[in-house]
């Protein structure tokens, strides 16, 4: 059976040449599991990522053992499965950004649900402490769900006459893609019975690197180790909470829910909006290149206030559009940012430029 470890390359020794410098940003080409052990010692305040989920998305390698396999040819793989690639591709992008990152600072990456257990434990294993998770419940975006009772239905070998799909003319950046415009009717007994069930959310893992001393002097002597209640309250000053719902879902725990002593329900739980045709600043294209997994720039930048102090420098290993970057640019944060994918960079420096 041949070996699936590509050839190890000269390691780096010293970052390239940023292909995008800023008074706020700072953009490296390249692989973050490669760059991030080569930025300075300590010197970074937060990382806030969006990484990919080691779901195969779409089947592009970046996103799947083959592409992780790349980052790591200093480890034998080729008797891991996929799952485990991926937690040691984990790990590797962890330990780079354990070490850049300064004691007691935060990290604030999303996960996939059926994949997110083996980027915790590669992070833990990284050095990190796992301190809470946020879950953001969506129903826009970037579809993850399942739909149950269509599934159901293509088991059975039912076919729904008035299911609607649309398919573009030609393959954007991530492939080709396609749009249900309307779900159709559900055929079966069984799937009627599973109607509008599905089977997604997102989590946000929060991990902390260990303090120096004490909490009070990492705090004082390193600038960083706490978490900024007030500057990410919502809602007439309420108390951030690890549950972040998006406006689809908050007005569906209303309808459930009614009122809870003459208020909203969904009032207690921060709230970011992201429709189906977001703006140029939410889904930004330049030179014919979209990203389709973009985060809702709202929630983004809550959790670079969450994480990171005040005029605080914001690490984004997984740069994709940028949204990270500008989340921090915005909430007067500097960034650094890695990306992979050469064909972003104009995506990203045109979401800098707005």
């Amino acid at each position: 059976m041949p070996d699936p470890t590509p050839p190890s390359p000269p390691r780096l020794t010293e970052l390239p040449a940023p292909v995008i410098l800023g008074a706020r940003a700072t953009v490296y080409l390249g692989d973050a599991v490669k760059l991030l052990p080569l930025l300075p010692e300590s010197s970074i305040d937060a990382l806030v990522t969006d990484p990919p989920y080691g779901l195969s998305f779409n089947g592009h390698s970046w996103d799947d053992a083959s592409g992780f396999r790349e980052s790591l040819p200093h480890l034998d793989t080729s008797a891991m499965s996929a799952p485990e690639v991926f937690e040691a591709w984990c790990t590797a992008w962890a330990a780079g950004a354990l070490r850049a990152l300064k004691p007691g600072a935060y990290v604030a990456a999303f996960g996939g649900a059926r994949t997110w257990h083996r980027m915790v434990r590669g992070i833990e294993n990284a050095g990190f402490e796992i301190r809470d998770q946020i879950a953001w419940l969506h129903t826009t975006g970037m579809p993850k769900s399942m739909d149950l009772a269509h599934a159901i239905d293509k088991h059975h070998g039912a076919h729904r006459d008035d299911r609607i799909v649309q398919t573009a003319d030609h393959d954007g950046v991530l492939g080709a893609t396609r749009t249900v415009l309307s779900k159709g009717t559900p055929v079966t007994d069984d799937a009627q019975r599973w109607d509008g069930w599905g089977t997604a959310f997102e989590p946000i893992i929060i991990a902390r690197k260990p303090f120096e001393g004490t909490v009070v002097r990492n705090v004082l002597g390193h600038g960083v180790g706490g978490i900024n209640i007030d500057g990410a309250r919502f809602a007439d000053d309420r108390w951030p909470t690890n549950v972040a719902f998006d406006q689809r879902q908050a007005d569906a725990l209303d309808m459930l829910t009614g009122t809870w002593q003459g208020e909203s329900l969904s009032r207690k739980f921060p709230i970011f909006r992201f429709d189906h045709k977001p703006s140029a600043a939410e889904r930004p294209r330049a030179f014919g290149v979209s990203h389709s997994t973009v985060k809702p720039l709202a929630l983004m930048r809550w959790l670079v206030t969450l994480v990171t102090p005040r005029q605080g420098l914001v690490l984004e290993p997984f740069s994709g559009s940028g949204t990270t970057l500008q989340a921090a640019i915005e909430t007067h944060r500097r960034v650094v940012g890695v990306e992979k994918d050469p064909s972003f960079i104009p995506l990203i420096r045109s979401r800098l430029e707005m």
